[in-house]
C-alpha cells in the first residue's frame, strides 16, 4: 500500500513540472535592434594638386620628369633660357652706379652751393628707380627655375626641353604624396546624425580592398536638386587603392 502511495505522488509531481512553464522560460530578455547600415558611393582624391604653371615666356632648357615619377619638395621641376634676363640685370647694375656716382657729386656740390635742391632730388630718384628696376629684374630671374612646391607624384606634364610655352601656359601637374582623401555623396537626411570623427567602412570597387575611414570634414551645403552633401573622409591606414578609384562607404545609423 505504501509503495502504491509512493509511486502516486511521484506520478503527480511530475505531471506538474510538465504542466507548469520553466524557470528559464519565464526570462525576457530585451531585444537589441541591430543598427541600420546604409551605403553611399565615393571616390578617393589626392589630398592636395598642383597645376605648375610657367612663369616666364621663354625657351626651355630642361624639362626632367614624366608622368608617375616621385619629386621631392624642392626638386627642380623646370629650367630656363634666362640669358636675356641675366644681360637686362647686369645692365641695369651697371645704371644703377653711374646714377648713385651723379647723386654723391650732386650732394658734394649741393654742399657747397654748386647744385640746387631741384637737381639733389632728380638726382635723388633717377637713383632709385634704376634701383628698383633692378630689383624686379632680379625677381624675373628668380622664375628661370621651377621648383616643386611639396613631395608628391607627376600626373600630367604638358611640355619638354626647347619649347618655348607662353607665361601661365601648364607645365606640370603635381599630387602630394601620403595618404589620399575620401570623398563620399551622401543624402542630406544624413546631417541629423553624421558627425565629424565618426568611421565608416570603405570597399574598392576593382579591387575589393576594404579599409577604414574617419569623417574629418561634413559639407556646408546641400545640392538643391540631389538633395546631398559631401563627406570628407581620411583612411585610418594608406589603402594600396589609387587615387581615383571609387566604391561604397557603409555607414551603421542610430536605430
Amino acid at each position: 500500500m505504501r509503495f502504491k502511495l509512493r509511486l502516486f505522488f511521484i506520478a503527480a509531481g511530475l505531471a506538474l513540472c510538465l504542466n507548469s512553464p520553466s524557470q528559464g522560460a519565464t526570462i525576457s530578455l530585451p531585444q537589441i535592434k541591430p543598427s541600420q547600415e546604409m551605403t553611399a558611393r565615393g571616390v578617393l582624391r589626392a589630398r592636395e594638386s598642383a597645376d605648375i604653371s610657367a612663369p616666364m615666356s621663354a625657351q626651355l632648357l630642361d624639362m626632367p620628369h614624366k608622368p608617375g615619377q616621385y619629386v621631392a619638395s624642392g626638386a627642380e621641376l623646370a629650367r630656363f633660357d634666362c640669358r636675356q634676363v641675366e644681360a637686362e640685370l647686369t645692365a641695369l647694375t651697371q645704371k644703377h652706379q653711374t646714377l648713385r656716382l651723379k647723386y654723391e657729386t650732386a650732394t658734394e656740390l649741393h654742399k657747397y652751393g654748386a647744385a640746387g635742391e631741384l637737381e639733389l632730388a632728380l638726382a635723388k630718384s633717377d637713383m632709385q628707380y634704376a634701383s628698383a628696376q633692378a630689383n624686379i629684374v632680379e625677381i624675373r630671374l628668380k622664375d628661370c627655375t621651377v621648383y616643386a612646391p611639396f613631395s608628391g607624384y607627376i600626373t600630367a606634364r604638358d611640355h619638354s626641353a626647347f619649347e618655348t610655352p607662353q607665361a601661365g601656359n601648364l607645365l606640370y601637374t603635381l599630387q602630394r604624396a601620403g595618404r589620399p582623401e575620401l570623398s563620399v555623396i551622401a543624402p542630406a537626411a544624413w546631417t541629423d546624425w553624421l558627425e565629424s570623427g565618426y568611421i565608416f567602412g570603405f570597399t574598392v570597387d576593382d579591387t575589393g580592398e576594404v579599409f577604414e575611414a574617419k569623417v574629418i570634414r561634413l559639407g556646408i551645403t546641400v545640392d538643391p536638386i540631389s538633395q546631398t552633401f559631401e563627406i570628407t573622409a581620411r583612411p585610418t591606414r594608406t589603402p594600396k587603392a589609387r587615387v581615383g578609384m571609387s566604391g561604397v562607404a557603409r555607414f551603421e545609423a542610430p536605430s
